[in-house]
């Protein structure tokens, strides 16, 4: 059904009406991350005439699909370069300023898009009376790789373009959200993983300031952000797969975006065995964008202003413990290599800590905290000391979950927060015969995520 035509700063964008909820979908926030502007910061998008259809997604953003697949992707998406697009759900395209929940994916910043099934909108749109807004932005070497320095003269190459690319997201939902039925005053940014990191991240990015007034961070790895001393090893190791000297960086704008991708993959593989528990790909403080380390920021007072919900999965580990190379470490080798890389003289006193190391349950527990819970942690002690802060927990798993030994995993609760127990994801959850159970932890978590939008409390007005 052929929903309102909503009149936007640049032209006219004609959605559709599905089950009482208004979509727009692969509605673009900026031009084409191409050519010319490939490694350039997002530029705003032009005036059209006429009525432009926003039917259908947009392209995701380039990726290895075999991993994506893993991480929500049916294997069936269109994937281009030209990916900078976001999807709106609202109840009406009326005057009646509803919070807005603008979600950033994660997928360790090489995979995801906002277009994926278990992020579908409309039921958290239309149990919570909430505009809720999910976005794309530039991955792997193309979003996260910082060529700066490597770069000739007269070659211009820009870092932090995945970063770039959520905060010309949130420009446009400022300029334009309140013909979509929201409140441009009081959007929410909340996203989870690599997503969640980004949240964290941008709380602390000058150029965000003013474009989101609550915070919501899932599962962040809030200390993985690199100086440009480590980020240059990761531009430098990229360069040597793709067979590129000294000299000849500007090869990399017009290579095609497959070996791009692939050269992308390969680091994301080899940094995993090499380095446990960092990043291929993330942001990099590069004194200006984004001026210090996010904890750093934090703990300095840069920050604040904004209040914030942070927490962690009981279970994060599991899910890296079945992908190959895991990403965090997962087996007592890469507890040891993470060690050996940061800080030898602490490893015996860490594993000692938990009951049984090396058995699984205690090594895995070990990669948990290291990467997520304890910098989360971090992260919440020091934003407490400024601005309003909760911690929380998800450590529910359905009986699916629980056979399967994956417990509260990573990602596990993303399906609550949107209730797309009918994604793929969301089936496996409550193949066991677990929806109705789940519903009533969906709804408690939707409940808090609305309350937070709205009122800046996850709980509810007066307590």
């Amino acid at each position: 059904m052929i929903g309102s035509i909503v009149t936007t700063v640049k032209g006219h964008l004609q959605g559709t009406m599905e089950n009482d909820i208004c979509v727009w979908r692969g509605v673009r926030y900026a031009k084409a991350p191409i050519d010319g502007l490939r490694f350039r910061s997002p530029e705003p998008v032009d005036n059209w005439s006429g009525v432009m259809d926003a039917v259908d997604f947009g392209p995701v953003p380039p990726q290895p699909m075999d991993r994506a697949v893993r991480t929500g992707m049916s294997g069936n998406e269109k994937m281009d370069e030209d990916c900078l697009f976001l999807n709106i759900w609202s109840p009406r395209a009326d005057d009646n300023k509803r919070p807005v929940m603008v979600w950033i994916p994660g997928g360790a910043y090489i995979t995801g898009a906002g277009s994926l099934d278990m992020y579908n909108g409309h039921l958290l749109a239309k149990n919570g009376d909430v505009v809720v807004v999910s976005i794309n932005y530039r991955l792997g070497a193309l979003g996260y790789l910082d060529f700066t320095e490597l770069a000739g003269e007269g070659e211009i190459f820009e870092n932090n373009l995945g970063l770039h690319d959520q905060v010309a997201s949130l420009k446009w939902v400022k300029e334009n959200i309140e013909a979509f039925g929201g409140d441009p005053d009081n959007v929410t940014i909340f996203g989870e993983s690599a997503g969640g990191n980004a949240v964290t991240t941008l709380l602390t990015v000058p150029s965000a300031r003013g474009l989101f007034k609550q915070a919501i961070a899932e599962s962040p790895a809030p200390t993985s952000v690199y100086g440009k001393g480590f980020a240059r090893q990761f531009s430098e190791r990229f360069l040597e797969i793709l067979g590129i000297g000294k000299g000849e960086i500007h090869r990399l704008k017009t290579l095609p975006v497959q070996e791009i991708v692939a050269a992308s993959h390969q680091l994301l593989q080899e940094n995993s065995q090499e380095m446990p528990g960092s990043l291929a790909f993330g942001p990099v403080v590069d004194g200006d964008f984004l001026p210090d380390y996010p904890l750093d920021s934090i703990r300095s007072g840069r920050a604040g202003g904004i209040p914030l919900l942070i927490g962690t999965n009981r279970d994060e580990a599991t899910l890296f413990d079945q992908m190959d190379p895991p990403l965090i470490p997962t087996n007592t080798a890469m507890i040891h290599k993470m060690f050996e890389n940061t800080d030898p003289k602490a490893k015996e006193r860490i594993t000692n800590a938990y009951t049984n190391y090396p058995e699984k349950e205690a090594v895995l527990g070990i990669g948990r905290d290291a990467t997520f819970h304890i910098p989360s942690v971090w992260y919440a002690e020091a934003y407490s000391r400024f601005e309003k802060t909760w911690m929380y927990r998800f450590d529910y798993k359905t009986a699916a979950m629980r056979i399967s030994k994956l417990g509260a995993t990573h990602g596990m609760d993303i399906p609550f927060a949107f209730q797309t127990f009918d994604s793929a994801f969301g089936k496996r959850i409550v193949s066991y015969g677990s929806r109705s159970a789940a519903l009533k932890v969906s709804h408690r978590m939707q409940g808090h995520w609305v309350n937070f939008a709205k009122y800046g409390n996850p709980n509810p007005p007066g307590r």
